[in-house]
Parts: C-alpha cells; structure tokens; sequence
C-alpha cells in the first residue's frame, strides 16, 4: 500500500498549514510543546525553521499526525474535534493506492 500525498507545496507556512488543518494554532503549539516536553525535536513533527520563519513539511506532519494522533481513543470533546479535523485533513490530502489495483 503507497500513499500518495496531493499536496500543491514542499513547504507550507504554519498559518496555511492551519487554515487547511482547520485547528486553531493553540492546539498546534500544545502539540509541540508535549512533543518537545517528551524529548522530542518539532523536527520530527514536520516543522523546519527557515530565519525566523516557521514552514512545515506536509508530508512529515501527516506521517508525524497518523503516528501520534490517530492512534489513541479521544476522551475529552477537544479530543474528538481535533481527531475530526486531523482526518479531514489527510482524506484531503492524502490517497492510498494499493499496488495492483
């Protein structure tokens, strides 16, 4: 099984990543704050820092966002809202094709 991402940019602005997200940037900046709190580098998540300016990387933040975020069960109705949006964002933005179909 391949994915295969429809994404029109490399690099996207973290305000245009968020518009096509659909979250608000506080949800964003809780999730790199745990990442990072954890240990981790927002690297990982996607994020590239180019001056002063924060771009991301679409393809690493939907591999980062299928790893870490849809995998557990949403308890609170944040939970739930944000799981919603994180997959509209990859139905979106992401096929998957099965080899020999």
């Amino acid at each position: 099984m391949l994915l295969n991402y429809k994404f029109t940019k490399k690099l996207y602005r973290t305000k245009e990543l968020l518009e096509n997200l659909s979250i608000p940037e506080g949800t964003l900046d809780f999730w790199k704050a745990t990442w990072s709190k954890e240990g981790n580098d927002t690297y990982d998540m996607g994020l590239r820092l180019i001056s002063k300016k924060a771009y991301w990387d679409p393809i690493i933040f939907v591999d980062w966002l299928t790893q870490f975020k849809l995998t557990n069960r949403p308890s609170t109705p944040e939970q739930f809202s944000d799981q919603k949006r994180v997959i509209a964002f990859i139905k979106k933005n992401v096929g998957i094709q099965v080899n020999g179909s």
